[in-house]
């Protein structure tokens, strides 16, 4: 009998977890950048994207999931978190658009944009409170 119980309440809490989807689509609107395993610029690198990459915002219910500035996301077959600064809701008009065969021939390899992109990760916006 307790067992029984013990694994009607298993099933059942499982049952009950909201499950996440798509809430809507955003474009990532820098050169190059990652998709991050937990909230955080310093966390492992699921996956590079460039500029005008569409990114699914993940959600539950129709809230979108935000933790300290990142949203979640779903991109391919990864689901992780970017900042929500790199994110805008139309198509941006990216470098890689206006100039494609000078962007072509740069001939850059998957490491040259990770390299790029943790760069990116790394740069601080903002205004300086130096005077």
């Amino acid at each position: 009998m307790k067992n029984t119980l013990a694994a009607l309440l298993i099933f059942l809490s499982f049952g009950l977890q909201a499950k996440e989807s798509a809430v809507r689509v955003a474009y990532y609107n820098h050169l190059f950048g990652h998709i991050h395993k937990n909230p955080s610029r310093y966390s492992m690198s699921l996956s590079t994207i460039s500029c005008g990459h569409p990114i699914k915002i993940l959600g539950v219910k129709g809230k979108i999931i935000e933790r300290e500035g990142y949203y979640k996301v779903h991109v391919g077959p990864y689901k992780g978190y970017i900042s929500k600064q790199y994110l805008n809701r139309k198509k941006p008009n990216c470098f890689q658009d206006r100039y494609p065969r000078f962007f072509d021939n740069l001939d850059l390899s998957l490491t040259d944009m990770y390299y790029w992109g943790k760069l990116y990760d790394q740069y601080v916006n903002g205004r300086s409170t130096v005077q």
